[in-house]
């Protein structure tokens, strides 16, 4: 951690990926009783499965001290005033409530902020249904009855909406596809420039989108070194060489 903290404060810019490790773990919601009240009543409803996502947005607004806070809040002070880059692979949102710069982020894998067409008909995203959310809300405080829900529809062709999520039918990439172009942008910045490379729980789950891009930057960049934190997968690619770095631990668990 020591040697992290000097090669940060050395670099001219920081480029980190997020992965599956960071994550929020979904089981904890199990920790809310009301919810799992909920869960047991909707579990041979299907017709109902659409509120699980507004619970969960809901949950993870709450303002609690957990180590997923911990863990960002470590990773902002690293990178309090230095020119920096985050890919997140995560769909939790978390990193858009711990005080980073929004410029500086892109979530390709989507979240909580919008919802489409799960037929994606007019490549468009909106904004959430403040009624929609409201009433799943009072539902959640036993203020109205699961009969009134109605579950939230796309206003040009009737398909049903989804939050703006990898793993919805059709998949608007529009949502993250401006960042994306700033991503490539700052990339560009970084050819030959002292670059520390901060891969935070990145496994093989979307290896195309981080993991191998990562090691590909550093392998061209002799001026790049590699951090890559995991508690399975932490080896280091052969062609980095000596400019990698790998911590077999769990990424949560290590910056929180």
């Amino acid at each position: 951690m020591q040697q992290l903290h000097a090669k940060i404060n050395a670099a001219e810019k920081i480029l980190v990926g997020l992965g599956e490790e960071f994550q929020y773990d979904w089981s904890a919601l199990l920790e809310d009783s009301r919810y799992q009240e909920i869960e047991k009543e909707i579990s041979d409803r299907e017709e109902y499965v659409w509120i699980t996502p507004f619970l969960q947005k809901m949950i993870l607004s709450r303002p609690t001290q957990n180590k997923w806070r911990m863990a960002y809040g470590n990773l902002r002070e690293m990178l309090e005033g230095k020119d920096y880059f985050i890919v997140s692979l995560c769909m939790d949102d978390y990193i858009y409530a711990t005080g980073f710069d929004e410029s500086r982020i892109v979530t390709p894998c989507g979240g909580f902020r919008r919802m489409q067409c799960d037929q994606n008909c007019r490549r468009v995203l909106s904004d959430i249904p403040g009624e929609s959310y409201a009433a799943v809300m009072k539902y959640y405080r036993k203020e109205l009855p699961i009969q009134a829900l109605q579950e939230p529809v796309c206003r040009y062709c009737g398909s049903k909406l989804r939050y703006n999520q990898l793993g919805v039918t059709k998949y608007a990439e529009e949502g993250y596809l401006e960042s994306w172009g700033e991503y490539t942008r700052w990339l560009q910045g970084t050819v030959n420039r002292n670059l520390c490379v901060l891969e935070l729980g990145v496994g093989m789950e979307y290896p195309m989108v981080v993991r191998f891009p990562f090691e590909k930057i550093v392998h061209y960049n002799q001026k790049a070194f590699l951090y890559r934190v995991h508690s399975r997968l932490y080896q280091v690619g052969e062609g980095i060489g000596d400019r990698g770095m790998g911590i077999q631990a769990n990424a949560i668990d290590f910056m929180s």
